[in-house]
């Protein structure tokens, strides 16, 4: 990273994470993500229109005036091949869940995209599990073999926890990216010690 760069020297590990709102839709002038379909997402409304019509919620990592990533949050469901939760007694294959919807960061914001992830899995455990009895967070991590070597995301999440929904999927997979889930549960236990 060049030491011109607006994000040079930043540690974004605690920066805070923002709901969008109106004031903030400003932000993505500059906006330099490696997976360009997400700066377009940004700049051409599509983010905005989704928050608009209630299907998705999103919120931002920035730095002053600096759009250095965003995440959104969306209802889903985990559907699994077998009962998971047998040893509690729970036989269903079917979860509600909360998707990580898309995630960008800008390629020069070294740590957004962890910061993003790491605030998404906690926002669900402590706010929103409590609420609503979800206790499953999923993502659809991208995996494109147009490039040289395939972009696949999966190994990202893999560090925070997330586990392949079919772990026995060949590659490359018949949709553009590998369904990975992360079961919130021993940190939302933790929320309810505190």
């Amino acid at each position: 990273m060049p030491p011109s760069s607006k994000f040079a020297d930043i540690d974004f590990s605690k920066m805070p994470v923002e709901r969008v709102t109106p004031n903030l839709s400003g932000l993505g002038q500059g906006f330099r993500c490696s997976r360009g379909e997400f700066v377009t997402y940004w700049r051409q409304g599509r983010i905005q229109r989704e928050i608009d019509a209630r299907i998705s919620q999103c919120w931002v990592l920035r730095y002053e005036d600096s759009l250095a990533g965003y995440v959104t949050l969306i209802a889903d469901k985990l559907d699994l091949d077998r009962p998971i939760l047998i040893d509690e007694g729970v036989q269903y294959q079917t979860f509600p869940a909360v998707k990580i919807g898309l995630l960008a960061a800008d390629k020069r914001a070294k740590g957004a995209g962890r910061r993003l992830v790491e605030w998404s899995i906690e926002y669900v455990a402590s706010e929103i599990a409590p609420a609503i009895g979800v206790r499953f967070l999923t993502v659809d991590a991208m995996y494109d073999d147009d490039m040289t070597p395939p972009y696949d995301a999966s190994g990202f999440y893999q560090k925070f926890g997330f586990c392949f929904v079919n772990a026995e999927e060949v590659l490359p997979p018949s949709t553009p990216y590998r369904t990975m889930y992360l079961d919130l549960k021993p940190l939302i236990d933790l929320f309810d010690e505190i």
